[in-house]
């Protein structure tokens, strides 16, 4: 199974934590690619938050690579 389909069965949102431990990066790469909008992230207050479709989707598009 595929990081992607593993993200697209999972229910709830990612932290930069969880999705910087599922990609084996840092936390600071995770903050710059949302920062830069080059991966799909949204906020609640100050906490970023990650939807596991939207990054399944952007990961396909990368070819799985970051």
């Amino acid at each position: 199974m595929s990081i992607a389909d593993s993200l697209e069965k999972s229910n709830h949102c990612f932290t930069v934590a969880e999705l910087a431990r599922l990609f084996n990066v840092n936390r600071i790469t995770i903050y710059r690619l949302a920062q830069q909008g080059r991966i799909p992230a949204f906020r609640i207050g100050s906490a970023v938050r990650f939807d596991p479709r939207a990054v399944a989707s952007w990961l396909r598009k990368q070819g799985g690579a970051l």
